[in-house]
């Protein structure tokens, strides 16, 4: 890759305003694991970026119309990669799991299983070209990964799609209503996740670039796992 120099411009990124521990408004401000990292790689190619947050919906729609440069957090899957441009090194890695009452005795499910089944979906997400090509999946499709596993719980969906570390973020949020209720059941994918960037903003095709450097930079200087370290337990 060649090298990409900053000129001063200031960046401004979307991020998902309920998306904790990776991206949530707290006290008024986007915090997250993917904040600190987005953060740490703009600020080690002198990149200054702020932020704005919004639902992931609104959030895509805002980029994909070129009004705003980028939003996070993505999968680089087929149906994204036709609309937004996507950086190369990845913010983090996650994991989809499949969730169900605590009931339900089955384990080691995958998307194979799900055909045929009432599944919760939260709005405007993706969760892998298998799932989302897959239209004997009769989805029940929920504003927030909240209401997903609140769906869950009311037997209005057989199994709810959630990231593992959001669930475990709102079962510590919700004890009363989630601990001991849901468990996994398995697992649809581990991938790695990404700003989505616009393919008409002016500015979006550099911040990319850059993105990938600073990625790289604080890979290699071991600034990367210090955050990491610092998100194994998420802060309340």
């Amino acid at each position: 890759m060649g090298i990409c120099r900053a000129d001063g411009t200031a960046l401004t990124l979307i991020g998902e305003d309920d998306w904790y521990p990776y991206s949530a408004v707290k006290n008024g401000s986007l915090r997250g694991f993917a904040v600190d990292v987005i953060t740490a790689a703009y600020a080690a190619v002198e990149v200054p970026v702020k932020f704005k947050s919004a639902p992931y919906a609104r959030c895509l729609k805002l980029v994909q119309i070129g009004q705003e440069a980028g939003c996070f957090d993505s999968l680089k899957d087929e149906k994204l990669s036709k609309d937004f441009l996507f950086h190369h090194e990845p913010i983090f890695r996650a994991e989809i799991g499949i969730f169900a009452i605590s009931e339900v005795a089955e384990a080691n499910l995958k998307p194979v299983n799900l055909k045929g089944k009432r599944v919760g979906v939260t709005h405007g997400y993706t969760y892998t070209d298998e799932i989302d090509q897959d239209a004997s999946i009769r989805r029940e499709v929920a504003p927030s990964d909240l209401l997903n596993l609140r769906k869950l719980l009311l037997k209005r969906a057989d199994y709810a799609l959630v990231y593992t570390r959001v669930v475990d973020s709102l079962v510590a949020r919700y004890p009363q209503e989630f601990k001991g209720k849901i468990h996994q059941v398995g697992l649809v994918t581990q991938d790695n996740l990404y700003v989505s960037f616009s393919k008409t903003h002016p500015d979006a095709a550099r911040f990319a670039a850059l993105l990938d450097q600073g990625l790289l930079k604080i890979r290699r200087n071991g600034q990367y796992a210090k955050i990491e370290q610092q998100w194994r337990t998420p802060p309340p």
